[in-house]
């Protein structure tokens, strides 16, 4: 394995814990992922890249103060209905690359 390879497991594993772990939005998850697929990263599922274009409407949690209320919570609802599929492939993805 090289150097490249491990790097790109270590990048996946990080974002995928951060995700399950709720660190960090699932949405921001599946943009990270998405541009580590676009990047090259043969590891990552390309239904991130699916998730992510479906939620990158949704502002990420330092924004909020900056919409409208109601937009918002419509954006939320979005977001929360699609929290546990995201969450579920993330965390069978992350079951995959720890058995490599």
């Amino acid at each position: 394995m090289t150097d490249m390879d491990q790097n790109n497991i270590e990048e996946a594993i990080k974002v995928l814990e951060d995700m399950i772990t709720e660190r960090i939005p699932i949405h921001l998850g599946c943009h990270l992922l998405s541009a580590m697929h676009h990047s090259g990263n043969e590891l990552i599922w390309y239904d991130f890249d699916e998730y992510y274009y479906d939620l990158s409407d949704i502002p990420l949690p330092g924004e909020y103060e900056l919409w409208n209320q109601e937009a918002l919570k419509i954006k939320l609802k979005k977001l929360e209905e699609n929290k546990e599929s995201v969450l579920s492939m993330a965390k069978k993805m992350l079951d995959e690359i720890k058995g490599l």
